[in-house]
């Protein structure tokens, strides 16, 4: 009988192979399924070894001693039928020694399983990685959250006691002002995130309060396309940005000016700006340096780095006309992705 060709080789090998897979990987499915439901740290051990942390290595060892032989006579009987279909006129070549098919079938089965084992337990260090670093970047951005909150607050109050002894009735207006955003807003800036309309809808709560305070001195303009209102973004990123404009740009100036706040898609990106007509970008700098503002401004950036990485951007630049005008860019499908978790959980609740 003629000897095996390369390929009759090659394929006597594939034989083996998917019958021993085949066989093997039913088995352990099987036992790591009932395993699953039973023990209750079985998600620790999937998370810490994948499949075979489900599975005792002295069942696993058994199991390719019993069932190897198994495995060499059903993969020969399948070669057998490959080979008289696809080669008709040649007669069948003499197989090897069952003891040598066997030893290279146990052989191949310790490699396999090791490859296996070492690929699963990757994927696994692979998961834990990022799971450890998504919860950091949340643990993160929740101090970030938790440290921005009281800044606006005593910023608020601060000039709520200034405004008492020069107009108490203005004050008491601003007060109820106040009230009614805080009720608004606490909470919807602990949801981690929001369509962008309830977005625009807490700087104009925002922006109402300090209008109580700077009267005609403060103009406001904001700028929310339609097709972009339902679009997920973080909560708490425009009403920092406002509060920063108003304090370096608008109210050291006498006369006040304009604030706008502005959303577009350009490109893929959303861009969100707020821009002001009041001292420029060079005062405005220099006064936030010497105050030690830009508080907002700089958790702000912190936390589209710590969300988006490199695809957000913080811009910081002269307005049309004069004035300031900050941007933020952030990727608009990633803006969805990223904050979509968190809206939805906070629907939930």
């Amino acid at each position: 009988m003629p000897d095996y060709t390369l390929a009759e080789h090659l394929l006597t090998s594939l034989c083996v192979g998917s019958v021993g897979f085949a066989l093997f990987g039913s088995l352990a499915y099987a036992v790591a399924r009932q395993r699953w439901r039973r023990l209750a740290d079985a998600p620790q051990r999937v998370h810490r070894h994948g499949l075979y942390g489900l599975l005792r290595w002295y069942e696993v060892v058994l199991v390719v001693l019993l069932l190897e032989p198994l495995v060499c006579v059903l993969g020969g009987l399948l070669m057998t039928s490959i080979h008289a279909w696809a080669w008709p006129a040649q007669p069948m070549p003499q197989p090897a020694p069952f003891a040598i098919t066997l030893v290279w079938g146990y052989t191949s089965a310790c490699l396999a399983g090791m490859l296996d084992y070492l690929w699963l337990r990757l994927i696994a260090n692979e998961i834990r990685v990022e799971t450890a670093q998504r919860q950091a970047a949340e643990a993160q951005l929740q101090r970030l959250q938790a440290q921005l909150e009281p800044h606006m607050l005593f910023n608020t109050l601060s000039n709520l006691h200034a405004l008492i002894e020069a107009d108490p009735q203005r004050a008491q207006a601003m007060l109820l002002r106040l009230i009614g955003f805080l009720r608004a807003t606490l909470g919807a800036s602990r949801t981690g995130a929001h369509p962008l309309r309830d977005e625009f809808e807490r700087v104009a709560d925002y922006l109402s309060l300090m209008q109580v305070r700077m009267g005609s001195r403060l103009q406001v303009v904001l700028d929310l396309p339609q097709a972009l209102a339902g679009v997920a973004v973080p909560a708490m990123l425009l009403q920092p940005l406002a509060e920063n404009a108003i304090k370096h740009g608008l109210e050291p100036s006498p006369e006040g000016g304009t604030l706008t706040v502005r959303a577009e898609s350009r490109g893929g990106d959303l861009l969100l700006s707020v821009s002001d007509t009041g001292t420029g970008p060079r005062a405005a700098s220099t006064a936030t340096q010497a105050e030690g503002g830009g508080f907002g401004l700089l958790h702000v950036r912190d936390r589209l780095h710590t969300l988006y990485g490199l695809a957000a951007s913080v811009q910081f630049a002269p307005a049309e006309g004069g004035g300031t005008c900050v941007l933020l860019r952030l990727p608009l499908q990633g803006a969805s992705a990223q904050a979509a978790p968190a809206l939805a959980a906070s629907k939930a609740a």
